[in-house]
């Protein structure tokens, strides 16, 4: 079985020396209820709980997968009551607003209990970490008494949520959708359509399940302007059963623990949430939150893959690593001592920590951005209206990269640990492969890779530009200050990186605004990876800071060094060619996409 170590240290190292900075946008800066001792404790428990109820699940749920019956799917053997166990210990609650009974605690601990449980087993995260989701939909555009009603079952755990977005002949394209939706006298809606690849759209972990459905009113105008959001459960509050059925579910590549169904709806009585033709706006806090939670899986999934890896390679004996002429070794050298294998492990290291600290500062302005000042800690100092507003376009711009861009860096960390296993990775017994299968899906669901882009280049930094304002002038704040504090505590070598990148970015940034339509979108993907590798040099190069200015000096913090500088050294270099990619392309797309003469 896959071994698993919740990352303690890099978490405390990054809530309280990183993302502490009173300079930080959406810093953890004076939060009252997030101390170390608290931190430590949270992360203690749900790393135990991961590992003895949850990962022991992992191999068997790959195995066994779902079963799909007429009465209902059930999920593999024990996943119901680790469930169970789950809710029992209170975890649905951690974060959940405390009119809802939740304890109301920093997002950032959800993220980073999602980053654990997903290292333990994706598939049981594709059903538990849904309903915060759905309760920032139901938070921001449901009525009072559909959240009243809803909004405590959603965040005890004791039903769970769905999202009931795709269809056979609309998958990303949601304007095709024809779900239909048509009002009652009760003032409820009758919801006729089916909906396909709804992730936990049946099962047996909770007796009632709530979908939140995109549809049609019968005056919509077609396109994505005419969808409506509503809220149909698969049982009705006075115990009949509403008329949602599961078809089937789907036989994949991977995530076999987790049922991906096929929803028919036959006039199910259902809720608006928002107003008509404004279900695609009401989805999006949705949407969103779960793009952010694809991050935490992919460092959760890249983070068991590289410990297992490492752990390996600390093992197993294999060729002679050192050839000095004239000389033998006794022995066969340990995998970690061949510099490629080192490599190898050093690129997953960097891809880990980068993207763990990029998917905990995007939490932590998810706590900056959407708190209200009536109810937001003065100590913060994100009272202010403008800095909320910088924190929630920030978010936006990081979104995302945190979906597209951590999320194909994780596919390369997996598969680099198979590599690093060789034949034996290839085999199930490993546990590697099971991974490299699941973490495939990541770069698909909630928008694609490309989607992600895309949205990146033409709606935040061509479009509104805020968000990628807020970055750049936080990056040269920083770099300006780092400098002016001497060398102990300066990394002249990635601040004049990061310098360099934020002057590439705009010049490339600028470049893509006066090009072609055709080159822009082009240049999507490439761009996305650019403004990622901006993100995570600027929190790299805080982590040197921290690192650096830590009075203790332990061994784990010339590790943390060493890490920052190969990123830099090694990783790095791919945003000079993606720039000089953009650059050459932008120039010669209108002749190649052109019309062709013959």
């Amino acid at each position: 079985m896959l071994a698993f170590e919740p990352p303690l240290r890099d978490i405390r190292f990054l809530l309280f020396e990183v993302l502490s900075a009173p300079d930080l946008p959406g810093s953890l800066a004076g939060a009252q209820h997030l101390d170390s001792l608290l931190v430590d404790h949270i992360v203690d428990a749900m790393g135990r709980f991961a590992i003895d109820t949850i990962l022991p699940l992992n191999a068997g749920a790959d195995a066994q997968g779902c079963t799909w019956t007429a009465s209902g799917v059930q999920t593999p053997a024990g996943f119901p009551e680790a469930y169970a166990a789950f809710c029992a210990q209170g975890w649905p609650l951690l974060c959940a607003d405390p009119e809802l009974g939740g304890e109301g605690l920093p997002h950032v601990l959800f993220t980073i209990q999602q980053e654990i449980l997903s290292a333990a087993c994706h598939a049981f995260v594709m059903a538990e970490a849904v309903n915060p989701c759905a309760l920032a939909c139901l938070q921001a555009s449901a009525s009072p008494d559909l959240i009243a009603r809803w909004g405590p079952l959603l965040a005890d755990g004791s039903v769970l949520a769905t999202m009931c977005l795709s269809e056979a002949q609309a998958g990303s394209d949601l304007g095709l959708l024809r779900t239909r939706a048509a009002v009652a006298p009760d003032g409820s809606y009758r919801i006729t359509g089916t909906k396909i690849f709804a992730s936990g759209g049946d099962h047996d972990l909770t007796a009632n399940i709530v979908h939140l459905v995109l549809a049609r009113l019968p005056d919509a105008p077609p396109g994505t302007r005419g969808l409506t959001l509503f809220l149909v459960p698969k049982w009705l509050e006075d115990g009949t059963r509403n008329r949602v059925h599961c078809d089937g579910i789907e036989h994949k590549m991977g995530l076999h623990g987790s049922p991906t169904c096929t929803l028919r709806f036959e006039g199910a009585v259902g809720w608006r949430i928002g107003d008509p033709q404004r279900g695609l706006a009401a989805m999006f806090p949705m949407m969103n939150r779960a793009r952010l939670l694809a991050g935490a899986q992919a460092v959760g999934l890249a983070d068991i893959a590289w410990q297992n890896a490492a752990r390996y390679a600390g093992e197993r004996r294999q060729g002679k690593a050192v050839s000095t002429p004239g000389t033998t070794l006794a022995e066969p050298s340990l995998l970690i001592a061949h510099p490629d294998v080192a490599r190898m492990l050093a690129i997953q290291r960097a891809w880990v920590e980068g993207g763990r600290a990029l998917i905990c500062w995007s939490a932590a302005l998810i706590d900056a951005s959407v708190m209200d000042a009536a109810v937001m800690d003065a100590a913060r100092g994100h009272c202010d209206p403008a800095h909320r507003a910088d924190a929630a376009a920030l978010l936006g711009l990081l979104t995302p990269i945190v979906k597209g861009f951590v999320c194909e860096n994780a596919q390369q960390a997996v598969s680099l640990a198979l590599q690093v296993h060789g034949g034996h990775g290839y085999m199930t017994a490993t546990g590697i492969e099971q991974l490299l299968r699941d973490a495939r899906v990541i770069t698909l669901y909630e928008g694609t890779t490309g989607i992600q882009a895309i949205d990146l280049l033409q709606r935040k930094a061509l479009g509104d530009g805020h968000g990628l304002a807020v970055l750049l002038a936080s990056i040269d704040r920083w770099t300006r200050r780092s400098k002016g504090e001497g060398a102990t505590a300066h990394d002249e070598e990635i601040d004049a990186a990061l310098a360099t990148l934020a002057g590439t970015v705009k010049d490339v940034t600028t470049l893509l605004a006066t090009a072609s339509e055709p080159a822009r979108l082009a240049a999507a993907s490439s761009y996305l990876r650019l403004l990622g590798h901006l993100a995570t040099t600027y929190l790299w190069a805080r982590m040197l800071h921290a690192a650096a200015a830590n009075p203790t000096q332990e061994p784990w913090h010339a590790a943390k060094r060493d890490t920052g500088r190969f990123y830099v050294r090694q990783l790095l270099p791919e945003a000079l060619w993606l720039a000089a990619a953009i650059q050459a392309d932008s120039a010669v797309s209108s002749s190649v996409n052109g019309p062709q003469k013959r």
